[in-house]
């Protein structure tokens, strides 16, 4: 039985390009996209089916999964790759109707897309999550886009001890500056300046690597030049008693098995 695997943002750019990839690798896809037009065209090029959705909308994204299962009966890989870029600047005053976009897509869309799917999902699923250089950085440019970034690695790290119980891997991939329209007129100025930017091949090649090599909890990244690595957080210091003995902290138990 075919693998089954649901893409988001995946009408152009980077998720159109791990469409392509995954379909050679005998997935089944299912290509969602607001702009319904894009994904039947990447669908049609990959023999899969495309669904519309806003992933800002919790409803969207269980009609999706839904979709998935009535196609495919199955659902065995999420790809969280739906994003925007902010036009927020650090120094205009808050559009708070722009920042509610903005964080709808690039948060809300993954915390949804995680809750739809789910349930749908059975031990060996895996979910993979398109995050940003910007949320390790920080993108100081971009500080709205840098914030939502990182409360997406916080949450796929955050998650990973649950999920395992589950059979489920979560992680992640910080691209670097990557050759798509989320750019907009800066990869102009950076072209002509002869700045290096990823391809959405590369990032293919990454999120293969990603799907293939990562265990769970795992945050990968890639820039031109280097290849894709997993990203080393610091430790975070121990709580120490007045004896000065260290407490360890226990990882996330299911209260099952508490």
């Amino acid at each position: 039985m075919s693998q089954v695997a649901l893409v988001t943002g995946a009408g152009g750019g980077i998720g159109a390009a791990v469409c392509t990839r995954l379909a050679s690798l005998g997935y089944q896809m299912v290509v969602a996209d607001v702009n319904g037009e894009a994904a039947q065209e990447v669908a049609s090029s990959t023999g899969g089916i495309a669904v519309t959705a806003d992933v800002s909308r919790l409803e969207d994204n269980r009609a999706m999964v839904a979709q998935a299962l009535e196609a495919f009966g199955h659902l065995d890989l999420l790809v969280l790759n739906a994003g925007v870029r902010s036009e927020q600047s650090p120094d205009m005053p808050l559009d708070v109707a722009l920042y509610r976009q903005i964080n709808g897509i690039n948060v809300d869309g993954v915390v949804f897309g995680i809750d739809a799917a789910l349930p749908a999902m059975s031990d060996g699923g895996s979910i993979v999550v398109t995050a940003s250089l910007a949320g390790l950085g920080p993108e100081q440019a971009n500080p709205v886009y840098a914030m939502g970034k990182s409360a997406v690695l916080a949450y796929v790290r955050a998650m990973a001890g649950a999920l395992a119980q589950r059979g489920i891997s979560i992680n992640a991939l910080c691209p670097g500056f990557t050759d798509t329209a989320i750019l907009g007129i800066s990869k102009k100025l950076m072209r002509k300046q002869g700045f290096p930017l990823l391809t959405p091949d590369d990032v293919a090649d990454a999120f293969q690597t990603v799907l293939t090599k990562a265990g769970t909890g795992e945050v990968w990244t890639l820039v031109p030049g280097r290849p894709a690595a997993p990203f080393t957080f610091p430790a975070v210091p121990t709580t120490l008693l007045p004896d000065g003995s260290a407490v360890e902290l226990r990882p996330f138990l299911a209260p099952k098995e508490r």
